[in-house]
This record gives C-alpha cells, sequence and structure tokens, in this order.
C-alpha cells in the first residue's frame, strides 16, 4: 500500500519522518472540527498504515506514560475521509507554537480558522490544502504556464533533502546562541555617503518636529522605508543610531519578531547590531525556515482577522434560473453517491443571504481580506443619505467605499475562489472606481443591466464573498439574451472586458450561448497592435499542438518585444508544432480563420466536450483541443 502522506496546514511542509523515527516533522496537533478542538501532540510513524491518532485533551502527548494512542483516538486528516466521524487538520507541533506565538496575546481563534481551512481547496496533485501562495518555496506555483484562474500549484518532492524545510523552526538552537554573543563594531563605510539628494533643514518640514515625535514615526514605518526616508530627510539620520528604533524591529509585526525569544528577559541588547546579525545571509538553516513559517503565520493571523456581522439581510429566496443573473468564481459541487469527496479547486459555497440595497442610498462599501496572495471581498455594506446601514459579511479592517445614488449594474472581478473586486455603474452609465483588487482577475458586465437593482443575493463560504446574483425584469433578460453583444457583455474575460471598439464577430463564434453564464474564462489577446500598427512586422504564427488539441498559439514579429501568446500551456515532447509564415512586411494580412468545431457523444466525453465541443481542426486536423474555441476579434484597419 502506497504511504499517506499529508503536509501541514501552515508551513506546507510534509508530516513524516523516515520510519522509526521521532523529529518535529512527524509529531503533529489536530484541529478536529467536530465540536472544534485541538488535539494534543501525535506522532505519525507508520504512514503505510495512515493513522493519525493523538490525545483528545490538548495537554497530553503520545509519549505520556499513561496514552497508549487507541484507535478511538484517530481522525481523518487533511483530504482523506473521516475516522470514527472525526476530521479535521494536521499541523507540525513545532508550527503550531509559533502560531499561537504569532497570535499571542489572543489564542488561535480555532471556529475561525477551521472555517477558513474548510473553504480551501486540495488540489489533486497535492498532499496539502491550497492557501494560493506557494508557501515560501514549499510548493511550486507555475504562472508561466497557466492563468491566474487556473490551479497551478504543485507539491516539491518531499524526498530531495532540503537543509532549511526539513529544519525546526521553533527549537532554533541557533536563537539562543546569538542572543549571548557579543555584539561586534558596525563594518565602516566603505567610501563617503552623499547627502545631495537630502533638502537643507529650512527646506525639510520635519525639522519642525521634535525628535521624540520624528521617532515615533519611524516606529511605526517599515524599515526600508525608513532607510529610504532618512536619505531624503537629514531630520532622519539619527535614527540609525536608535536603539529604540531598532528594538522596535523585534516586536509586533515587525520584520524580526520572529526573533520572539529577543524578548525575555530585560538584559540590554545592542539591537542594531542584533538586526544586523539577523540578517538572512548570517542565519543557519533552522532560523531561515522559522522566518518563512513565521511569515505565513502572519498570513493566517491577517486572514483569520474579521468578524461575521448581519445587519438587515434576509434569507435568500428560491427563484427560477431563468430570472436571475449569477456571477461566482468557480464553484465546486459534491459528486452523488457514498464516496468521500472534497473540495479540489474553486470555492465552497456555504451559506446565501439576501440584501435589499435602499432606495435612498448614498455609499457603497466593501470588506477585503487576504487569502493567499489575493485579495477577495469579505462583505459588503449599504449606507443611507440618513446614515442607516444594512451589511452583512466578514467585517475586517480593509474596508473602501464609493458615494453613489443609484446602482444599475456592477461591472465584476472574479477569481477562481470568489469576487474579487465590483465597480458601481449609475443610470447615466458613470462607472466608480475599483472596490477590491482587480488585478489578475477576470473582468464581466454581466450585471450592467441598465435598470434599478433591488437587491443581491450574496453567497459565502468560511471568510469571503464567493457568488452574487441579482433578478432584473423578465424584460431585460430576454433583451440580454438576445443582444449582439451578448458574448461580450455576458461572458467572462481576461485580462479585461473587449473595449466597443473592437468587433468579436460573436456570430461565428459556435459555443457564445455557452459561456453566458457560470465560471467559463474567455481569454483574448490583440496581436495586430492599435489600428494593425504591428502587422506589417508580423513574420507567422505557430501553432503548438498535442493529443489534447492546440496547446498554444503564438505570434512572432521582426521586433522581438512585439511577440505574442495566446494560450499558455507548455508545449512538451508529445507537441508538433505548425507554422503558418506570414510576409507582413510585404503587405500579406490575414482576412480569414476556419475551425471545425466538433461535438461528441455525452457517453463518450467530459461534460465541457459535450456542451461547447472542441475544436478539431485549425487549418489542420487533429484530435481534442485544450482551447476549446476559437473566435476572432478585429478591427478596422486604416488604409487596408
Amino acid at each position: 500500500m502506497s504511504p499517506r502522506i499529508c503536509s501541514c496546514t501552515l508551513c506546507g511542509w510534509v508530516v513524516v519522518d523516515a520510519p522509526g523515527s521521532v523529529s518535529w516533522l512527524n509529531q503533529f496537533r489536530g484541529g478536529n472540527l467536530n465540536g472544534v478542538i485541538l488535539t494534543g501532540v501525535g506522532l505519525y510513524d507508520d504512514p503505510a498504515r495512515g493513522a493519525f491518532i493523538a490525545p483528545v485533551d490538548p495537554k497530553r502527548r503520545w509519549d505520556d506514560p499513561t496514552y497508549d494512542s487507541t484507535d478511538e483516538d484517530q481522525f481523518g486528516a487533511m483530504g482523506f475521509p473521516p475516522v470514527n466521524g472525526r476530521h479535521g487538520f494536521v499541523f507540525h507541533e513545532a508550527c503550531w507554537d509559533l502560531l499561537e506565538k504569532a497570535f499571542h496575546p489572543s489564542p488561535v481563534p480555532l471556529l475561525r480558522l477551521f472555517d477558513v481551512c474548510e473553504s480551501l481547496p486540495f488540489p489533486l496533485l497535492s498532499v496539502g490544502i491550497s492557501w494560493g501562495h506557494d508557501y515560501g518555496g514549499a510548493s511550486i506555483v507555475d504562472n508561466e504556464h497557466h492563468f491566474p484562474f487556473e490551479d497551478r500549484f504543485s507539491d516539491r518532492d518531499y524526498m530531495d533533502p532540503d537543509p532549511v524545510l526539513s529544519a525546526n523552526p521553533y527549537e532554533a538552537e541557533e536563537a539562543h546562541h546569538l542572543l549571548t554573543e557579543a555584539p561586534e563594531e558596525p563594518p565602516s563605510p566603505e567610501g563617503p555617503i552623499s547627502n545631495a539628494a537630502a533638502p537643507e533643514p529650512e527646506r525639510d518640514s520635519f525639522y519642525a518636529l521634535p525628535e521624540e515625535l520624528r521617532s515615533a514615526i519611524a516606529i511605526c514605518l517599515p524599515t526600508l522605508d525608513v532607510l529610504n526616508l532618512r536619505l531624503s530627510s537629514r531630520s532622519f539620520w539619527t535614527i540609525f543610531n536608535s536603539q529604540q528604533f531598532w528594538a522596535s524591529r523585534f516586536k509586533h509585526k515587525s520584520d524580526r519578531s520572529w526573533l520572539f525569544e529577543s524578548q525575555d528577559g530585560a538584559q540590554p541588547r545592542d539591537w542594531r547590531w542584533l538586526y544586523r546579525r539577523t540578517n538572512d545571509v548570517h542565519i543557519g538553516p533552522g532560523l531561515q525556515n522559522r522566518v518563512r513559517v513565521w511569515n505565513l503565520a502572519q498570513k493566517v493571523v491577517a486572514a483569520l482577522d474579521f468578524r461575521w456581522i448581519d445587519s438587515g439581510s434576509e434569507p435568500s429566496q428560491q427563484q427560477g434560473s431563468t430570472q436571475r443573473l449569477k456571477v461566482s468564481g468557480d464553484l465546486w459541487e459534491r459528486p452523488s453517491g457514498p464516496h468521500h469527496s472534497h473540495l479540489d479547486k474553486g470555492c465552497l459555497l456555504r451559506e446565501t443571504y439576501r440584501l435589499t440595497i435602499p432606495e435612498d442610498l448614498s455609499m457603497v462599501s466593501i470588506w477585503s481580506i487576504p487569502v493567499g496572495e489575493i485579495l477577495y471581498i469579505a462583505g459588503l455594506k449599504f449606507t443611507t443619505a440618513a446614515g442607516d446601514v444594512r451589511q452583512i459579511g466578514y467585517r475586517t479592517t480593509a474596508e473602501q467605499s464609493v458615494e453613489i445614488s443609484d446602482i444599475s449594474g456592477f461591472k465584476l472581478a472574479v477569481g477562481e475562489r470568489g469576487i474579487q473586486a465590483l465597480q458601481c455603474i449609475n443610470q447615466n452609465l458613470d462607472t466608480s472606481h475599483w472596490l477590491g483588487s482587480p488585478e489578475t482577475s477576470l473582468k464581466t458586465l454581466r450585471f450592467n443591466v441598465g435598470e434599478g437593482i433591488n437587491y443581491l443575493d450574496i453567497g459565502f463560504d468560511g471568510c469571503k464573498i464567493v457568488s452574487l446574483a441579482i433578478f432584473p425584469h423578465s424584460s431585460s433578460i430576454a433583451r440580454l439574451a438576445q443582444d449582439d453583444n451578448r458574448l461580450r457583455n455576458m461572458g467572462m474575460w481576461y485580462p479585461e472586458v473587449p473595449g466597443p471598439d473592437l468587433c468579436l464577430n460573436e456570430t461565428s463564434f459556435a459555443p457564445r450561448e455557452h459561456y453566458l453564464d457560470g465560471f467559463k474564462p474567455l481569454f483574448w489577446t490583440s496581436f495586430g497592435g492599435l489600428g494593425g500598427a504591428h502587422l506589417r512586422t508580423l513574420n507567422n504564427i505557430r501553432v503548438s499542438l498535442g493529443r489534447a488539441g492546440i496547446y498554444r498559439i503564438d505570434f512572432t514579429y521582426n521586433v522581438p518585444e512585439l511577440d505574442r501568446t495566446f494560450g499558455c500551456q507548455m508545449p512538451g515532447d508529445l507537441t508538433k508544432e505548425i507554422i503558418f509564415e506570414i510576409d507582413g512586411a510585404g503587405g500579406e494580412l490575414i482576412n480569414a480563420v476556419e475551425t471545425l468545431q466538433e461535438n461528441v457523444d455525452p457517453e463518450d466525453a467530459y461534460t465541457w466536450m459535450v456542451e461547447e465541443g472542441f475544436i478539431a481542426a485549425f487549418k489542420h486536423s487533429h484530435e481534442g483541443s485544450s482551447i476549446s474555441a476559437l473566435g476572432v476579434i478585429s478591427e478596422a484597419i486604416e488604409g487596408s
């Protein structure tokens, strides 16, 4: 039987060690969702059996003389089925201790943590949950050959030795050694320091502030900002010699807060020397891993910095899907049948609420929350002119607002795991600035219905909004369904919704109707340049074909920096490259593109192949397709 391997929920490295070994790598705690408890410390010493057994009492350990690791204490861990009716998430004991330090003096909010963990996917090719980051190097993120809305995370091979990832991040002996080292004299500067950029005292407004206030300002800033500030303001030069400033770097959430041992005792320290001594190049594997896991713990602290709030919502009402327009992340649906299944990509819808938009609206606000490397909308608030508030969601400290008195539509930015940002559109078609973080997301105008929106159905997972729905008048639904630009307006586009100056030739895009709802990304690229300016330098079009169909299309030019790519999958050993040469300099232009769309028997293919078909030919016959459909976007070219 293959060993059952899981990775730590916090650090992303495996909870396993060599058979017969006892180390920080295979000592763990479990977060059990039944009753939301933290277990004691267990030992995962038999991966072939795959049994995670830990005392129910969080104060007990596997090696207590009176504990016998009974099977009754076994639970199903991570992506595996429940055992004894229990399921939970595992953490290295050392990583959990660091997480407690990061939350100190408050306790780790267990219920909140497990709600968030339940909302994170277990990718099929991974042994742990995906927060949406690379775990500080413990996993691999392939951004080059995947779109931001695709699953692009994979595990590193845990069998490959790594001195940092395998070093205990909590019991780092080096921390105690460097705190007892005798400070050294700082190095002398190699040359004169230029102060030409610093303004004269009479032109430096900071000189008017007392030194104590300048010090207080510096303490509140990141270290890099303070060092840059010294270059532009002579009044901050003395900060470099301030022990109070350097001591602040080791407290709270500053860049050396991971050395929490420095706060033990009252002995005097040379904090500036200690700061330099703890640079990455001066510390060993144990402290390097501490820095990595501590930074990950700070991300968890930020992701759990919310509280649920609900004032003015009502339960969502069941209405026919034909009356509804919905935008969501890639919602996961539990397969039918008795077999265990878990969220493997996208997002999980837990609850849906209805929030009415007040008639005397004056302001729309959103709260954002960081999960992994992306900010998502966590809650919504509507404020009236009289100051009354209707709000629902996970309230955070990151709030953005826009003043608006009527809403006739929204433009939304959506990721695979939820709603990232929105823009409000009023009846005059004025569009507000973005609320949220629209970067690296799909964009859609599906909610730009051109009529007053009375309420929203808002779907949540354990920490953020994953779906929004509106219910326009039936006449508006019919109008949108017949609109010649319905693919442009209803589709979910990357990197941006094509502008009105571009003709999408929608009638030639065979699966158009399939892309008008659901999470079905459309991506496009412009290879001709504005007004076709780049067509005269186009050399060829390279199409990469494989057994799965078209992998990508590359456009190459006489000027390499103009090269464009459509699709981002990497050609492999089994792919074939077809080259269409084009004499752009000689005036040769593309005036037609032919594709062959084929649909298949429902019993012989995936659902998407049946519903939208796939490209069977693009000037060259092949089987299947990774790019499931091709369309042509054009614009008028002057002088052609």
